[in-house]
């Protein structure tokens, strides 16, 4: 749609990206301070993107359920303007497409970022969400290092009335997550079946992991993890079956994957700063025990010691 500088209670600021569904732009929720958000406004004149309208605000609205450190929370749907939008949390950053390949980015800031999406996925997917668009550029790695999956716009309610059934309309809206042309992020059987589900954010993922690792996404003849040295086996061994082309090769749910990575305390809880390399660290020597926690001797050594003390001194007098 057109630049438009309200959108109910959301005020347009700043175009961030355009995709197939839409366009996402920084926005200011006037309600609440005119704190930020991201609106994404899902495109209006497209036919074919019918049923995709339809659904848009429902499946936004069971997208606000979930709240996970490494998802971005949906904070409203509605429609506008002739328009459907979703409202999400503002995740400021950088994508993860622009540390691919960054000369400053450790094996080790890869790894505790795999882990990290992997859980955001594996909250997902255990509430019946299935992102369907899972690539770098909607990764954000937020100024504190952590790693925060965005741009929900795609994503597919996959659970039925929350009762756990699958929902018989997956295979049919499938055809909505395939890009033009498909990216490498796509599994094969969205591209010869039209089926994308939590196996397909699965295979999204080993790709992008496969690529943060080594700089560049797989190709059909391309080494698997397994061959390099640097990256533990487990890990490596992980990745390439999350990437299976075939779907009965992969994981049988993200949180079997997320098992064989390693697990950081930064994911779990607030990152402690590391002494930097070839700085100091402290010598401040450690507070002494309160008297409390001081040792203490019992009565019997007590009174033991006594009466040595006393038989010296009457050896003492008598001579």
């Amino acid at each position: 749609m057109a630049n438009p500088e309200d959108l109910g209670r959301y005020r347009l600021k700043r175009l961030l990206g355009r995709g197939a569904m839409g366009q996402v732009w920084e926005a200011h929720d006037l309600e609440h301070e005119g704190n930020k958000v991201a609106v994404k406004i899902l495109h209006a004149a497209d036919d074919e993107l019918a049923l995709a309208r339809s659904t848009f605000a429902r499946e936004a609205r069971l997208a606000s359920l979930l709240r996970h450190p490494h998802v971005a929370a949906v904070h409203d749907a509605g429609e506008a303007a002739g328009t459907s939008f979703m409202v999400m949390e503002m995740v400021e950053g950088r994508s993860l497409r622009s540390m691919i390949g960054d000369p400053s980015t450790t094996l080790a800031d890869k790894l505790r970022w795999i882990r990290q999406i992997a859980e955001g996925l594996t909250a997902m997917h255990r509430v019946g969400l299935v992102h369907r668009d899972l690539k770098p550029e909607n990764v954000i790695v937020r100024p504190d290092r952590t790693a925060c999956i965005v741009d929900l716009g795609m994503a597919k309610w996959t659970k039925f009335d929350l009762g756990g059934e699958r929902d018989p309309e997956d295979e049919l809206e499938a055809e909505l997550a395939l890009p033009s042309p498909p990216s490498v992020y796509v599994p094969p059987e969205t591209i010869t079946m039209e089926l994308y589900d939590e196996l397909g954010d699965q295979y999204a993922f080993g790709v992008i992991a496969y690529e943060l690792i080594t700089g560049s996404a797989p190709k059909d003849d391309a080494p698997p993890l397994t061959e390099r040295d640097d990256v533990p086996k487990a890990v490596a061994a992980a990745i390439d079956r999350a990437r299976s082309a075939e779907r009965g090769d992969r994981w049988d749910a993200m949180e079997l994957l997320l098992d064989e990575l390693p697990n950081e305390t930064t994911s779990a809880a607030p990152a402690t700063a590391e002494a930097p390399a070839g700085g100091t660290t402290s010598t401040r020597p450690q507070a002494s025990a309160s008297p409390a926690e001081r040792p203490r001797l019992s009565p019997v050594v007590v009174g033991a010691v006594v009466l040595v003390i006393a038989a010296v001194a009457a050896f003492v007098a008598l001579r």
